[in-house]
């Protein structure tokens, strides 16, 4: 279905709900989106740490971006990066056009370029008809051209590249829609109205003195026009009312819910700088598990505010079903430097056929093996890009050369 079949379908949907009387938030409204959660199973939530994510203050956006694609990997359960990517964003063309919206409003604790150009970088692996996913079709965004680059992100309206602008660049603005958020009116960003067929939310990991906590789902208070009218009762109400109704009333898919957590505030948010390290990222399609796992990390910490973050298990229920906040629902999915090198490789014989192997449980992806004559590797030749963690070198056992073998993931 087309972005313009969709949206009309979806604003059918809704004048149809409304007519009918149906709820907002009900099991009707928003079904068609909705498709992207199985309600058969448990929600999945990867967590990926790495060590090597940074060195100081400085994100490596190499080690990151496999950080990303581990996770991706991991919530679909396909080992070729680039499928895995696509089969989030179902009906995709390379007209569509995704959004990662971020989250920038604290400069000093900011969803990081360097994370949301890895996140980038991971959508362009997707092809269609052998045609990798345009880079223009790729918006990052938040509320003003301001918090953007104060973040570190450099705008660009351009026709080549990654765009990058705000709700308040030139021509943008706010929609005419109005949506009602626990009794207030608010006008989403024409960005999601009018620009982007799909959307990741790329939030931050750390506390907020008024809402407990700030992950995925408090990120879209930065999608609508006038957020500071929705800070009463802790939030309770007014983030999933947000979630909701961009949900149900908005033509745009949410595709993908991720939390940028290589540093966090445990206490002391939302403002201020990091307090801790993490070196993770967390994502999933079930934006409550998502803010339900990272709430666990914060409470780990000793986050204070957490006893306030009502909106978590609000969402989860009557009358929004944005998802699980049950931990005990949620498939959490741990792993560990995933950049590590292979250092377990075991080479034994099978006639004279060479059989590798290589146990690495903190790594989904493919693998090249490369083989040479010397122990130094130099000249080495790439025998095969495999999936997995076996592979057979045929008829060189007896050989008169001695071989040496490498295995290095392919990111």
């Amino acid at each position: 279905m087309s972005s313009i079949d969709r949206r009309n379908f979806l604003k059918l949907t809704a004048s149809a709900a409304a007519l009918l009387g149906w709820p907002l938030g009900s099991k009707y409204l928003g079904a068609a989106k909705r498709e992207l959660l199985d309600p058969t199973r448990d929600p999945l939530v990867p967590v990926v740490r790495d060590t090597a994510a940074h060195t100081g203050s400085t994100i490596n956006g190499g080690i990151v971006q496999g950080m990303i694609d581990e996770a991706v990997r991991r919530l679909t359960g396909i080992s070729n990066t680039g499928e895995a990517y696509l089969s989030l964003f179902p009906g995709l063309t390379l007209d569509s056009v995704i959004g990662i919206k971020v989250n920038c409003i604290n400069s000093a604790l900011s969803s990081h370029p360097a994370v949301s150009q890895a996140l980038a970088a991971g959508l362009q692996k997707m092809t269609l008809n052998g045609t990798p996913f345009p880079a223009n079709n790729i918006i990052i965004w938040d509320r003003t051209t301001y918090e953007l680059t104060a973040a570190g992100y450099t705008l660009n309206t351009g026709a080549t590249g990654v765009r990058c602008f705000a709700s308040n660049s030139s021509g943008v603005g706010y929609s005419t829609i109005y949506l009602n958020c626990n009794g207030s009116q608010q006008h989403p960003s024409r960005i999601l109205t009018d620009y982007c067929d799909y959307l990741i939310s790329l939030g931050v990991l750390k506390n907020h003195s008024f809402a407990g906590a700030t992950f995925s789902m408090k990120n879209h208070y930065g999608s609508i026009q006038y957020p500071g009218n929705l800070h009463g009762g802790y939030c309770a109400q007014y983030v999933p009312a947000v979630n909701q109704q961009i949900r149900d009333v908005l033509p745009v898919v949410e595709a993908l819910f991720m939390v940028d957590g290589i540093f966090g505030i445990y206490n002391g948010g939302p403002g201020g700088s990091p307090n801790f390290t993490y070196d993770g990222v967390i994502l999933g399609q079930d934006r409550v598990a998502v803010d339900a796992v990272c709430r666990d990390i914060l409470q780990s910490y000793g986050c204070p505010t957490l006893g306030i973050s009502t909106h978590i298990d609000l969402a989860a229920g009557a009358p929004y079903y944005l998802g699980t906040a049950n931990l005990a629902q949620i498939q959490r999915v741990d792993v560990m430097n995933p950049s590590a090198a292979v250092t377990n490789l075991e080479v034994t014989h099978a006639g004279s056929d060479a059989l590798l192997s290589w146990p690495t449980p903190e790594y989904t992806g493919q693998f090249k093996v490369l083989r040479a004559d010397n122990p130094a590797m130099t000249g080495a030749t790439q025998l095969a890009v495999v999936s997995g963690n076996a592979y057979t070198d045929p008829g060189v056992v007896n050989a008169a050369v001695k071989y040496f073998y490498r295995v290095v993931k392919t990111w």
